[in-house]
């Protein structure tokens, strides 16, 4: 279960400040998903595990590889960044992360920042990061693979190895394949004239890591490529009609870090992304490809045992190709920021700043300001204020029907407080947040992008997790009001009131978990999208020494609910597996 409290060392993170720290330390609120709780969740994939913290809302048009979309803390779904291994992995024509492409089999862990760390990480961070680390090299060789089968041919398999050298030199894979048959993803009552098709779903995943550890620096390399194939309706065409898309997603980063004394630490990175999509089986064919290239340098100077300064230089080319043909079709960004962090007697400092410099629409800059007041050794308050931006897409300057190239950055300035508690069972936190957005950029009458838009989200989240009388716990709530503040209606597809809940017992051999999510009311355009709550059971066993049974009811209640209007989401669904750890 993600998030669940263990008895252990306390876990660090790195996305929070970009340099390490305890995650009751971090500044913004922080969630981290490591190995262990990915498979105890028995998650198929990103968007179900994503599902499960606090503040987010998953959108998804169908089932399994229909478009994924998240929403933290009601920000727009364009306002969430996604990295992998650091590498920015938002499309350039909507800025919007595939989701439900990324596999899970090769991940280690995931950090996530709720609320705006633009001045971290530049355009797309207003509503937050999710940052996917990948599997690294452990010591000694290492083997897991597991299988897992269940409703609608829904069937998974994943396996993943590596070993460790006595010289520093480490190698590691993972490959996955998931296929499943599907259901029909549009409502048919809602969406007339579409094919009552099965709209499956098809994935080939595969990595692979390269490391080499000296005493002072590390070297690595990993490239991951993700093939899919999604069935869908769109509409269009005869009701006979099977549509499909194919997707490629593909990244290659070389890193590596050296320290140059004990307290001062550089690193650098070069690496490629690209997002591939074609839909080429569909009454109106279309393709669209972007790929961005980054290089980036960073310093880490702690000059004093609570003090530190962090320093770095970007440099990023984006270029997008499409049988559209784009006013222009590539751009280049040069960054630069700065960051002190500083932890003294009872009092906490983040700051953070930083410029981008667009080649086309010009620059923007962003400031965080966060402070923290330990009140005892359980007790913290903390608060910010902070400002961001995103940058306009290809679309929003350069699409031929509609796109302007006059287009400003969206904007946004958030302010956070916070109350929080840790001890060795219990976490427990309540964070209030501001969050305005302007320059928001939306059609005119004329369906021209221009910057039209005002926002405004306010609300209170509540979070704990802990361990009481041999059960693991967690629960969060978060009341917000998102408001269009041109129309002052509430913005589409976010509730008032989302809420999740998870307890973890163990009888016996069996490890079991009873898991909840809930969702207030929401508008979707013109028409309201009722409440609902899914409730899912998950249990797992050792059938030996190196081989584990999983098993996991989804959504038991079979409740009937959408995410989007007109999109169906999946039924009852029991799935099971085997997973298989030798020891080497």
């Amino acid at each position: 279960m993600p998030g669940a409290a263990q008895n252990s060392l306390p876990e660090t993170v790195v996305t929070a400040s970009r340099t390490a720290q305890r995650i009751e330390d971090a500044q913004p609120d922080t969630s981290l998903i490591t190995r262990a709780d990915i498979e105890r969740s028995q998650a198929r994939d990103v968007p179900t595990l994503l599902s499960q913290l606090a503040g987010m809302e998953v959108t998804q048009s169908g089932g399994m590889g229909g478009v994924a979309t998240l929403y933290m803390r009601g920000a727009e779904s364009r306002h969430a960044l996604v990295l992998v291994d650091g590498l920015p992995m938002n499309n350039l024509n909507f800025n919007l992360a595939s989701l439900e492409h990324l596999p899970l089999s090769g991940v280690e862990r995931i950090e996530v920042v709720r609320g705006n760390v633009s001045s971290l990480y530049g355009s797309s961070a207003l509503g937050g990061v999710v940052q996917i680390f990948t599997r690294q090299n452990q010591k000694g060789p290492w083997l897991d693979s597991s299988a897992q089968a269940g409703p609608d041919g829904f069937r998974s398999a994943q396996v993943s190895a590596g070993k460790k050298w006595s010289s520093g030199l480490g190698i590691s894979g993972s490959f996955e394949s998931v296929k499943t048959n599907g259901f029909n993803a549009l409502n048919a009552a809602q969406r007339p004239g579409i094919n009552l098709d099965r709209d499956g779903y098809s994935r080939n995943s595969s990595s692979l890591n390269l490391t080499q550890d000296w005493e002072q620096s590390r070297l690595g390399f990993v490239v991951r490529e993700t093939h899919s194939k999604t069935q869908y309706d769109s509409q269009y065409g005869p009701a006979n009609q099977a549509d499909e898309s194919k997707s490629i997603l593909r990244s290659a980063v070389f890193n590596g870090m050296v320290k140059l004394s004990s307290n001062l630490e550089l690193d650098a990175s070069v690496g490629q992304q690209q997002d591939k999509l074609n839909a080429a089986v569909t009454a109106y064919p279309y393709y669209v490809n972007s790929k961005s290239t980054t290089s980036a340098a960073g310093l880490a100077w702690k000059f004093s045992p609570n003090q530190s300064l962090t320093a770095g230089l970007e440099k990023t080319q984006q270029d997008i190709e499409s049988d559209t043909a784009y006013n222009a079709s590539g751009r280049s960004v040069d960054s630069w920021r700065m960051g002190y962090l500083a932890k003294i007697e009872n009092h906490q400092f983040q700051l953070n700043a930083r410029h981008d410099q667009y080649s086309d629409f010009g620059d923007a800059n962003t400031w965080y300001a966060g402070y923290a007041y330990q009140l005892s050794s359980n007790w913290r308050l903390k608060a910010s204020s902070s400002t961001g931006f995103m940058a306009p897409t290809f679309n929003d300057l350069y699409y031929p029907y509609g796109g302007n190239a006059k287009l400003r950055a969206e904007q946004a300035r958030s302010k956070e407080w916070g109350l929080q508690y840790t001890q060795t069972q219990w976490q427990w936190r309540i964070t209030a947040f501001d969050n305005r957005y302007t320059d928001l950029i939306d059609n005119d009458e004329n369906w021209d992008r221009t910057n039209v838009s005002r926002a405004r989200n306010q609300g209170a989240e509540m979070a704990m997790s802990g361990n009481w009388e041999g059960r693991q716990w967690r629960m969060s709530m978060t009341s917000q009001d998102p408001i269009n503040e041109v129309t002052d209606k509430p913005l589409m597809r976010r509730a008032k009131m989302i809420a999740q809940a998870g307890i973890t017992q163990n009888w016996g051999a069996w490890q079991t978990a009873a898991q909840v999510r809930y969702s207030g009311s929401r508008t979707d355009g013109s028409e309201v999208l009722n409440a609902y709550a899914v409730l899912d059971f998950i249990a797992s066993t050792s059938l030996t020494n190196e081989l584990k049974l999983t098993a996991r009811l989804e959504n038991i209640a079979n409740e009937k609910y959408q995410t989007i209007y007109g999109y169906n989401t999946p039924g009852r669904g029991f799935f099971m597996g085997l997973k298989w750890a030798p020891v080497l």
